[in-house]
């Protein structure tokens, strides 16, 4: 229970507060919100019940505050999946080739990736017309077909 709780405080609670306490210091029409979520906010796996509840809230925590905000910031998401955080010589270990298999791009992801993503997000002049959506930065693996073997 502690666990779940802990979940919920940090990865639901959190970007509430800081985006709540952040719109009155942002100007108006101009900003842009981006939450960071993860793919597990659409998909689960045993054992992750406080890190999925957490992130699945965040999107729809999204969908709110796209409404209330309107005209005063978008409010996007990033949903990341795989994205290789370890320094050079951890990734050379880590990264086998079947997990680079696993993804219909052929790699796992690196933050750039995402960076590239939240510059495009904070852009007005290239997605102020998008707000209240989800960005799904996995490689592919949430579409795949996942069959027992």
């Amino acid at each position: 229970i502690q666990a779940f709780d802990a979940m919920l405080r940090v990865n639901l609670n959190g970007p509430f507060y800081l985006s709540h306490y952040a719109i009155p210091h942002m100007p108006r029409g101009c900003s842009s919100i981006i939450h960071v979520s993860s793919t597990r906010a659409l998909q689960s796996e045993a054992d992750t019940v406080g890190y999925t509840a957490s992130k699945a809230g965040l999107s729809m925590c999204l969908s709110s505050q796209a409404i209330t905000y309107a005209g005063h910031a978008r409010v996007n998401a990033i949903l990341p999946g795989w994205i290789n955080t370890s320094d050079e010589h951890e990734h050379e270990v880590a990264i086998r080739e079947v997990d680079k298999q696993w993804h219909p791009v052929g790699r796992v992801g690196e933050p750039v990736d995402v960076a590239q993503l939240c510059l495009f997000l904070c852009d007005e002049s290239k997605s102020g017309f998008i707000t209240g959506q989800q960005f799904v930065v996995d490689g592919g693996t949430t579409v795949k077909m996942v069959y027992p073997s």
